[in-house]
């Protein structure tokens, strides 16, 4: 690490010297203008040029080589690493990977469909990126969570009732997409190679890290919310439901006082459960246990 001397010019400016190995390095020199950022934690990043985004079209060659639950994840991954324009080309004409591939293009928020050939998709996505606030996306996850456990509350009661079902599932698919669009906003943020999303849950750099661990961890406990509704037996959704919301609000406030009662907490509960008694009770466990995980994260996000 260098230490440069701040120096005082004219009658309001402030400057600092730049190293000249730097400087000579990345071909710079005198009136050449570079950007900088800075950061939630005060520090300041200085950029030898304007960083690199990431590539903005991404073509996918699916052969039968792949099966179609490939192709799909393909799709995905695409989307989640931040091309704006995905293209999928078909070495001949697949029917089923073509129609699997369109669904999940097509459900992917903010993603249009633009062409649509016999042997090539493509498609466009028209967010605008810097109006994604992952603060208020992690509220909308966290409520459609919620919502979820009040499903799954009314349904095991009446557990031949499908249209209660069938809400559940729907809200697991949003909660997909809102964890697709999730990681996608995280590594847009990462590429950049700088902090610049406002909201008070990320800080620093390593937040975004952070984030990524904790919406996965959110996202298995959609699938499996789901898994109990399908093998409905009596457990204790309330308490699912308050320790969910206690443990979320949490990634924001960061109280370690509050997450180490609520791990204890957990931690015995846990251990209570016999889990081999049914399928929704050991479901029941693993929610704990995502949990508990959530938990961790927001620890470290606390002390980076």
């Amino acid at each position: 690490m260098e230490f440069r001397k701040i120096q005082f010019t004219g009658r309001s400016s402030y400057i600092i010297s730049l190293p000249k190995k730097w400087v000579r390095e990345h071909n710079l020199g005198q009136g050449d203008v570079i950007p900088l950022s800075i950061n939630p934690d005060g520090s300041i990043t200085i950029f030898p040029k304007e960083p690199r985004e990431i590539s903005e079209r991404k073509v996918l060659t699916i052969s039968r080589r792949f099966s179609p639950d490939m192709a799909v994840r393909l799709a995905i991954s695409a989307y989640i690493q931040g091309y704006d324009v995905i293209e999928v080309v078909f070495k001949e004409e697949m029917p089923i990977y073509k129609v699997k591939v369109r669904k999940v293009l097509q459900s992917l928020p903010g993603v249009e469909v633009i062409l649509d050939e016999p042997q090539r998709i493509v498609a466009k996505s028209l967010l605008d990126e810097d109006e994604i606030n992952i603060s208020e996306l992690l509220m909308r996850i966290r409520s459609l969570v919620v919502s979820m456990l009040g499903d799954l509350e009314l349904l095991i009661p009446s557990p031949d009732d499908e249209e209660i079902l069938r809400d559940i599932n729907d809200l697991e698919n949003e909660l997909d997409r809102f964890y697709f669009l999730i990681i996608r906003a995280v590594n847009r943020l990462l590429s950049r190679r700088s902090v610049t999303e406002g909201s008070g849950v990320i800080r620093r750099t390593f937040d975004l890290l952070g984030i990524l661990f904790i919406v996965r961890n959110i996202e298995r406990i959609g699938d499996h919310i789901t898994r109990i509704a399908e093998n409905p037996s009596d457990i204790n959704v309330g308490y699912l439901r308050e320790k969910f919301v206690e443990m979320v609000e949490q990634i924001e406030e960061r109280d370690l006082g509050k997450i180490d009662g609520l791990m204890l907490e957990l931690k015995e509960e846990i251990r209570s459960i016999d889990y081999r008694r049914s399928i929704a009770l050991e479901s029941y466990r693993r929610i704990l246990e995502y949990l508990e995980n959530i938990g961790e994260t927001v620890i470290n996000m606390a002390l980076s």
